[in-house]
């Protein structure tokens, strides 16, 4: 369960930083200043070592006993964090980065608009049996996000759980060597 979860916040996560818009994930939707080419214009993070946080929020499964659900709260109360260094060719790819490590899973996007610091998208994925929709709503910028994501699953046998979850992404300085 930890691994699906997981799976959802990462899903949430890379939407946290995009200069897109449109349900199409691969036509960018570019506003372009008289005198500057796309590219000038174009979202792109800033290279360096970052930390993202993920902290789950509520965890429901309807029609588990109470006490089993509190042992399962215990277990995945601590923040997931993760640090990385993101090289400055990776940076310079902005969205593409993301949607690049997106692709390796079974995930398409319903809705994708992001523009002006803002991301609003849903997105449902296939992992592990399950179904999951995920909603995802934040602010980014090129040294960070703050996005919440409140995710949908449902796994054989018509199990469902929800979950609502806030992922920090931030720049902490230069890649460590």
């Amino acid at each position: 369960m930890r691994t699906t979860i997981a799976l959802l916040a990462l899903s949430s996560f890379a939407l946290a930083a995009c200069g897109q818009s449109g349900s199409d994930s691969s036509a960018p939707v570019q506003s372009v200043e008289p005198g500057k080419s796309a590219a000038e214009v174009a979202f792109q993070f800033q290279p360096g070592q970052y930390r993202t946080t993920i902290k789950i929020n509520k965890f429901d499964i309807p029609g588990v006993p109470a006490a089993a659900l509190e042992r399962m709260k215990g277990a995945m109360g601590k923040p997931i964090e993760m640090t990385y260094c993101m090289s400055p060719e990776k940076a310079a790819m902005g969205t593409e980065a993301m949607k690049e490590n997106m692709a390796k899973g079974k995930c398409q996007f319903e809705k994708f608009e992001a523009w002006g610091g803002t991301v609003d998208s849903v997105m449902v994925c296939d992992s592990e049996g399950m179904k999951i929709r995920s909603t995802s709503h934040g602010t980014y910028s090129p040294t960070g996000s703050l996005i919440t994501a409140t995710g949908d699953m449902a796994g054989p046998g018509g199990q469902k759980t929800h979950v609502e979850q806030t992922i920090t992404m931030e720049r902490t300085g230069d890649c460590v060597k």
